[in-house]
């Protein structure tokens, strides 16, 4: 069986697959499947059910996590007025963090200082330095007790 045969075979076969049914739940974005940090989120999630956490941290962060699976990227909404955290991008975000999968994991356990990733370049910070600061009140909660001061 020569390549192109191969590749023909291979192809049909993906377009073949059954279609979603009417009325069901779309799947999950694939941008999202298998980042390290998507757990971690899901917890952030937790934290700010929290009523007091989210006074202390009153800011939508936007998050754009790169270098995940086959080097895919996904964001997400950390929104501390409304005490979500949503997979996709804001409307309108008080600040924007760009760092890589690894980096965002290491981060939020305290091993990795926010200021020195953003020193080394690894964190890049877009909007309000000040208020992207204030996410260091959450991810002191993931840590418990071991800031990642930005």
């Amino acid at each position: 069986m020569g390549v192109a045969q191969k590749f023909a075979a291979i192809s049909s076969k993906l377009t073949k697959e059954p279609a979603s049914k009417p009325g069901s739940k779309p799947a999950a974005k694939e941008e999202a499947t298998g980042f390290a940090s998507a757990p971690l989120f899901a917890q952030i999630g937790e934290l700010l059910k929290d009523p007091e956490i989210c006074k202390k941290a009153p800011a939508v962060f936007q998050f754009v996590i790169t270098k995940g699976p086959s080097d895919a990227t996904a964001s997400w909404v950390v929104d501390g007025k409304a005490g979500e955290v949503r997979e996709g991008t804001a409307a309108k975000a008080d600040c924007t963090l760009t760092l890589s999968d690894a980096d965002f994991v290491l981060m939020v356990s305290g091993k990795l200082p926010a200021q020195r990733a953003f020193m080394m370049g690894k964190l890049k910070i877009a909007g309000n330095m000040g208020v992207a600061q204030k996410f260091a009140v959450i991810s002191s909660k993931l840590t418990k007790g071991q800031t990642s001061k930005l």
